[in-house]
């Protein structure tokens, strides 16, 4: 096991501290039998390790598992043992030792996201570069990134392209190419020539920071498992509360009394929970995979279907128009009134027909009583014509019917995955935009791999049949659901809850917030997510790399599992224990020690979580 600390941390430096006065007392013992106050002034000053939380569990009306072990040091000394407190002192601080050192592992792993983060940057103003601390960065500074530097904080970029490598933030170590106005993120590698940027956050509020105090906040949420281990614990620890007053009546030997409620109390099950469930999010985290929560890490593990949006999603939500039908008007007209009324929008489908029209070098007009129909499309005035742009629902609404030669065109490009955006003027259509918007290379492999794991992947989205099942084709005749408006996904989310399922959503846009927060899981592309999507689910893609899902499955699925194992071991040992003090084989000084050995194996198998590699994802 390879443990790195940065510096030597407080609770490490006390537990030290502490094992080291036990460890003085114990050899002042040997050396003056006869003072007696030796093993008292060991017990009052090396468990201040154990003191802390259980007075800070007092405070709040709790008790701390530790606490049985301390009563039992004080109970020794009471019958003048100090000899074997001594040895018991001894042994449950090496114990904790090694737990604090492997705390300490779990913690390092954490602010090692934040140490990606330069010290410095250098500041642009009035032509003069400034080296600063970051956290004096603000808002608006100019920030020169030199080739093999980081960048300080989240910053939009000035110069007009970069190579850079975001792994710290998304896992991808492949140098990704930004053009000017793009987003850089705090911590990314300047792989390429010098360039500029723009702070777009301090350092504090820097997406990489968010990210470690997102992930340290999951420490202390308890996910459904973990209350059932703390129970557990409490029904295990009153059950060898009543084993030591029965053996105690039984036998008349406070010493074997105390020696069964040392082999059956669970301390150890106070922070298996946490522990796994940070490690399993931590590694996540380093991976582009944010999960918020330890109950969404569980709740994954329950999962068995998922609803994927299709744009941005499934797809590379960058679609392009590929064909305009004209209707009684030129293709240059279409695409101005189009692209007018887009200006207007920030529809995953705008950009692409605002681009095009840029491209063509077409002028944008000023529109009038703009208004959006969620789900539908838009209209407004353009000087005393009232113009529209939108799909067949709002064709609909507006009682224009297309004829069939219209009709016949649009689902001929339909069948090729395309989108239709019908655009005209006083309630005639004057052309069809047709967006072709094509598959992210993983997702087929994506859906294989759900399918021969026995999950149901279903494709929910607004386009029409044709579209849809277009793109189900090219996922091995995938599942899909159809013409769904944006509050029908939360429908759709029901309904399948409905049917037993535990669902997991997975989707990119404001849109989908809704049905995100809905399911038992909501996923959302993080890429280049809206604010309220990522505040809506429960677990954020940064990487926008749907590929990852199979290592969050495996990842949460390993970690409850080593969960479980570590209760099973825990429980085993103590039981075997238990039942060899009963049958006298046993002193209080092997009990404690072999307590303290469950627990190191314990930890031990928790740290194997760190040797997570996705790979497969089956459900057994």
């Amino acid at each position: 096991m390879s443990v790195k600390f940065h510096f030597l941390t407080k609770d490490l430096l006390l537990s030290l501290i502490s094992l080291v006065i036990a460890f003085i007392c114990f050899i002042l013992n040997l050396l003056f039998p006869a003072i007696s106050f030796i093993p008292l002034a060991a017990a009052l000053f090396s468990l201040i390790p154990y003191y802390i939380p259980i007075i800070k569990a007092l405070f709040s009306a709790q008790l701390d598992l530790s606490l049985p072990p301390i009563i039992t040091i004080y109970i020794l000394l009471f019958l003048n043992k100090g000899n074997v407190a001594l040895i018991f002192i001894l042994i449950i601080l090496i114990g904790h030792l090694f737990k604090t050192i492997i705390l300490e592992r779990v913690k390092s792993s954490i602010t090692d996201i934040s140490n990606k983060l330069p010290k410095t940057a250098t500041v642009k103003t009035d032509a003069k570069e400034t080296e600063i601390e970051i956290s004096l960065i603000k808002v608006g500074d100019i920030m020169a990134v030199k080739s093999g530097e980081r960048v300080a904080t989240d910053a939009l970029l000035l110069s007009d392209e970069a190579l850079v490598d975001e792994s710290v933030v998304t896992g991808e170590s492949k140098p990704v190419v930004k053009k000017k106005g793009d987003r850089l993120l705090a911590g990314s590698i300047n792989s390429g020539n010098y360039f500029e940027a723009k702070a777009s956050a301090t350092a504090e509020n820097s997406t990489l920071l968010e990210i470690q105090k997102l992930v340290t906040k999951a420490q202390s949420e308890k996910s459904p498992l973990a209350h059932i281990v703390s129970k557990y614990a409490w029904i295990t620890s009153a059950l060898a509360l009543m084993g030591v007053i029965i053996i105690f009546i039984l036998t008349k030997n406070i010493i074997e009394a105390l020696s069964f409620w040392i082999a059956v109390v669970p301390v150890i099950f106070a922070i298996i929970v946490p522990v796994a469930t940070t490690i399993g999010i931590t590694i996540l985290a380093k991976q582009g995979i944010l999960v918020k929560t330890s109950t969404s890490l569980e709740n994954l593990t329950r999962a068995n279907t998922f609803l994927f949006d299709k744009t941005g999603t499934i797809t590379e939500g960058k679609p392009e128009v590929e064909n305009i039908l004209e209707l009684g008007a030129k293709k240059e007209d279409i695409l101005q009134i189009a692209a007018s009324i887009e200006n207007y929008s920030n529809h995953p489908l705008a950009a692409p027909i605002i681009e095009k029209a840029k491209k063509d070098n077409i002028r944008l007009l000023e529109l009038k009583n703009v208004n959006t129909l969620i789900g539908k499309g838009m209209t407004g005035n353009l000087n005393d014509k009232k113009v529209f742009l939108g799909n067949t629902t709002l064709l609909e609404d507006l009682k224009i019917k297309p004829s069939e030669d219209i009709a016949s065109s649009v689902k001929s490009w339909e069948e090729k995955g395309a989108t239709p955006v019908f655009v005209g003027e006083d309630n005639k259509i004057t052309g069809v935009i047709f967006l072709l918007d094509k598959l992210k290379p993983d997702s087929k492999n994506l859906f294989s791999k759900l399918k021969s794991s026995g999950y149901e992947a279903v494709i929910v989205t607004g386009d029409k049949k044709e579209v849809a099942q277009t793109i189900a084709k090219e996922l091995d005749n995938a599942s899909f659901i159809a013409d769904v408006p944006p509050e029908g996904k939360v429908n759709e989310v029901d309904k399948k809850v409905k049917e037993g399922k535990n669902i997991v959503m997975v989707g990119d846009g404001i849109n989908d917030a809704p049905a995100l927060a809905k399911a038992q899981v909501g996923i959302a592309m993080g890429g280049k997510g809206v604010d309220l999507t990522l505040n809506a689910s429960d677990i954020v893609l940064l990487n926008n790399n749907i590929s990852s899902i199979p290592e969050m499955i495996t990842t949460s699925r390993k970690t409850f599992r080593i969960i479980r194992q570590d209760v099973f071991l825990a429980t085993a040992i103590h039981v075997f224990t238990a039942l060899l003090v009963i049958a006298g084989l046993i002193t209080i000084v092997e009990t404690t020690f072999i307590h303290e050995l469950s627990s190191a194996l314990v930890l031990l198998n928790t740290l194997r979580l760190f040797r997570i590699k996705a790979q497969n994802i089956s459900k057994n």
